[in-house]
């Protein structure tokens, strides 16, 4: 665990030791508690947010960088949907 830390530059958060060890209990807990494409929804709504509101100052490759990282952050939550899921079936 503390290599694994130290590889994410770790800070303080607001998990507690036992979400540390075991992640999954807030994945299931995220999942249970929100719905996939509500999720989805609103992830869309913080990026046009963004957009709508860096028109001033935001230059091409920033807009870019959004929106990949937009795209990232749905594909990670569709794999921790996924794994999450399988991981329930495993249990």
């Amino acid at each position: 665990m503390e290599e694994i830390m130290k590889n994410l530059n770790y800070q303080p958060s607001k998990l507690t030791g036992h979400e540390l060890t075991n992640p999954f209990t807030v994945i299931t807990d995220f999942f249970d508690n929100n719905a996939l494409h509500e999720v989805r929804e609103k992830l869309w709504e913080l990026y046009t947010g963004w957009v709508n509101s860096s028109y001033d100052f935001a230059e091409g490759k920033e807009n870019a960088d959004m929106l990949s990282l937009y795209t990232q952050l749905i594909n990670v939550l569709n794999a921790t949907y996924i794994a999450n899921e399988t991981n329930k079936t495993k249990n």
